[in-house]
């Protein structure tokens, strides 16, 4: 409770109204991956006592179990039943029960990486009514390095179904020749779902007790006796990163004697790309100070896969396939930037259809954004220019280049970046 009371005035404005839903990180069969049955008690406390005292509250997560008791086991074995019965108005939610959670279709890299593949994911990350509260521990990861809020978020998101899809493996080692490698740039593609939305609206990291080595399914424990806790995610994984003894001093190429905050790369791009503050002189802090934090800091025991290349999933020998990066000149794609995320969606203002274009670049790029007819004649311009890494909305009033307004049907959306491309369909409707 003392990392959210200096936060109270600010979470009793944001949560009116919404629904209030507390995400805690549990894996497997391990007490040690999961967020502590006492954490979560404090996080009830702060609210019932200092912000709503009637007001419903799920706890809710997806098991990677594809067969029953999945989640329910999970969270017997963390004793979060108990919960239930102690706190008024609190329940436990099964996000892969689209009866108790609906789902929704995105899109993430196939396995391949050459094209993007379908999921389910849970409507509960996906919805600005939601109140999201993300509370995990900070744990080491056998191929992010790190697991703190990104991670808990982004594997949250997909049902048991799909969740191997993110990996794009059913192998855990990462290990095998072969192997598919797009865990962090499927991080990337669902942290511009969810981060727009302003979704976790509460991070929390429960660094009492983190876990280190054989992350995330197993490892030992590390005592820090401390907690972190923001409106800005990205920035309680930047200070989960200084505390699990990573240097603030980037390491390319990656440096087993001395890993560093950008070896979470995926956290960097999102950074980049306006999602949040990865910055450390961006940070500041309302209780504590950041002499105060480096007073907490353990130097992790990191994965046996830590080999001075930790983020296997994102290392191809030879480079990365030329549809996903542009490897000219480039052996080691770790340190290469994903593709801009491009999110088309309809708006009605005033009674008129419009058209509201984001996306976000995780790298500055000379930029041209039009809207396409199906046979590739263009309809409208809406820009041409260079862009610094950050979020963008362009706004088409269903218009042509001549001002006249177009007919119902499906058209491109067409983000050209550098020599490459990306496109998004959409049906206008009269």
């Amino acid at each position: 409770m003392d990392a959210l009371t200096p936060l109270q005035a600010q979470i009793t404005a944001a949560i009116t109204g919404k629904n209030i839903i507390i995400k805690p990180n549990c894996v497997y069969n391990n007490v040690l991956c999961a967020t502590h049955v006492d954490a979560l008690r404090g996080v009830l406390d702060f609210l019932r006592n200092t912000i709503q005292t009637t007001q419903p509250i799920m706890i809710g997560e997806a098991s990677a179990y594809t067969t029953p008791p999945g989640t329910a086991a999970v969270y017997a074995l963390c004793g979060y039943p108990a919960l239930t019965t102690e706190y008024t108005g609190v329940t436990l939610v099964d996000f892969n029960d689209t009866n108790q959670m609906p789902s929704a279709t995105r899109h993430i890299w196939a396995i391949d990486l050459t094209g993007t593949q379908a999921i389910n994911v849970s409507s509960a990350f996906l919805d600005e009514n939601n109140y999201v509260i993300s509370i995990c521990r900070p744990k080491t990861h056998n191929c992010l390095t790190m697991t703190a809020t990104t991670k808990d978020m982004c594997m949250a998101m997909p049902l048991a179904v799909d969740k191997h899809y993110m990996h794009g493996v059913t192998a855990a080692t990462g290990l095998n020749a072969g192997e598919d490698k797009c865990l962090s740039y499927n991080v990337f593609q669902l942290a511009n779902l969810f981060g727009p939305k302003n979704l976790p609206a509460l991070a929390i990291l429960d660094a009492w007790e983190g876990m280190q080595g054989q992350g995330p399914v197993s490892g030992t424990s590390i005592m820090q006796y401390c907690a972190i806790a923001s409106a800005d995610y990205l920035a309680v994984d930047r200070l989960a990163a200084k505390l699990m003894g990573f240097s603030d001093t980037p390491t390319e190429p990656m440096n087993k004697a001395a890993p560093s905050y950008t070896d979470m790369r995926y956290l960097v791009w999102m950074s980049n790309a306006g999602l949040g503050n990865y910055d450390l002189a961006k940070i500041n802090f309302i209780k504590g100070s950041l002499t105060e934090l480096t007073t907490y800091i353990k130097r992790y025991t990191l994965s046996p896969n830590y080999t001075g290349n930790p983020s296997y999933e994102t290392i191809w020998t030879g480079g990365p396939p030329a549809a996903i990066l542009d490897q000219s000149g480039v052996r080691d794609s770790s340190y290469l930037d994903p593709k801009p995320f491009l999110a088309p969606q309809f708006r009605q203002p005033s009674g008129r259809n419009e058209m509201i274009i984001d996306f976000s670049l995780p790298k500055g790029f000379l930029i041209s954004l039009g809207i396409y007819s199906l046979s590739g004649a263009e309809i409208r311009r809406l820009g041409e220019e260079h862009l610094p890494s950050g979020r963008y909305s362009r706004v088409w009033d269903c218009c042509g280049n001549n001002g006249s307004r177009v007919a119902s049907g499906r058209y491109i959306i067409k983000l050209k970046f550098d020599s490459r491309e990306m496109c998004g369909h959409v049906s206008l409707v009269r």
